[in-house]
């Protein structure tokens, strides 16, 4: 008897069998007889055979498997849209294989070298900030020059010949803001923001000041951004102890924590809140109006479109889909 788990060649041999006698028995081929089915598949379940599912996959064509790609798991976002993804896949018949980035671009190139070897059918990726801030996506490009299809969410570049999911971050930011100004009577909001380096991050500030401008504000001064945590205490803590701030638009949801937690610790007057917020830890708060991402639905628009592209692949025509916010 075999000792470790066998292979359809060894089973072949124990078995005085040919390679394709055996693997038609244990997938129940007519052209095999009954007797011969039962001693392949009683030999198969001493020796605990396991079928090579990747070599089947190569063998039909497709795996049925999709790679996600974010940049971490710890960020409430990204976990809500995994879920989103695992669901809307689950459904279809499809499973999910996850790696995290960790921002890191060198990581998102070798998950994405090794999810374009033939063990995925498509890819559904945010990009990782490094990637996005050095502009330089070689690694993606091979991936969709190689006819994988790819998804982008929330973090949109300029890649062609993939479909996107993404929110209307200049939208949704001037919504917010415009909040702050009418129903709470803000003269002087400012905006936190770790993420002003990239698009969205961009988009999100132009929506913050373009309200101010309608409003007669003025813009001076009424961005703070930095890259690091540490960064920002040192900026926002000044600011606030100045007493004459008196709205706070978080450009990220880590940003507007540390300053909401900033400002707990300080004798300031009365401070309203809104921002883009997925961390249930500071939604709470009744002094916030939180602009909702709706993550999961993005996880699942985005499940969608690959699975759509898996389908249609002849065609040149791309697609960007924008998930609706709430305000809530």
């Amino acid at each position: 008897m075999i000792q470790t788990r066998p292979t359809l060649s060894q089973m072949s041999k124990a078995l005085d069998l040919s390679i394709s006698t055996v693997s038609k028995s244990l997938s129940d081929s007519p052209e095999i007889s009954i007797s011969t089915k039962n001693k392949v598949r009683e030999f198969a379940r001493k020796c605990n055979y396991r079928p090579n599912s990747f070599a089947a996959s190569l063998r039909r064509g497709y795996t049925k498997n999709i790679g996600l790609i974010i940049p971490s798991v710890l960020n409430p976002f990204y976990a809500k849209v995994l879920v989103g993804v695992e669901k809307y896949l689950d459904e279809n018949g499809y499973k999910l294989i996850t790696s995290i980035s960790n921002e890191s671009a060198e990581k998102e190139a070798k998950y994405l070298s090794v999810l374009g070897s033939g063990y995925v059918d498509g890819v559904i990726i945010c990009v990782s900030k490094e990637t996005e801030i050095t502009n330089k996506y070689k690694h993606i490009d091979t991936l969709i020059g190689q006819g994988t299809p790819l998804v982008l969410f929330d973090r949109i570049s300029d890649l062609k010949r993939c479909d996107s999911v993404r929110i209307d971050d200049y939208k949704a930011s001037f919504e917010a803001t415009e909040y702050l100004i009418v129903n709470k009577d803000c003269k002087k909001p400012i905006m936190v923001s770790l993420i002003n380096q990239l698009q969205h991050g961009k988009l999100r500030a132009k929506g913050f000041t373009d309200a101010l401008k309608k409003y007669n504000i003025s813009t001076e001064n009424s961005i703070i951004d930095a890259t690091t945590i540490e960064e920002l205490i040192s900026k926002v803590k000044p600011v606030l102890q100045e007493n004459n701030i008196d709205g706070i638009f978080g450009a990220n949801d880590l940003a507007l924590a540390q300053t909401m937690d900033i400002e707990r610790n300080l004798n300031t007057i009365k401070i309203a809140y809104t921002g883009f917020c997925n961390n249930s830890k500071i939604a709470w708060n009744p002094a916030l109006r939180i602009i909702n991402q709706n993550a999961k639905k993005m996880g699942e628009e985005a499940a969608k479109l690959v699975i759509q592209r898996i389908k249609i692949t002849n065609t040149t025509e791309f697609y960007t889909r924008t998930i609706r916010t709430e305000f809530v």
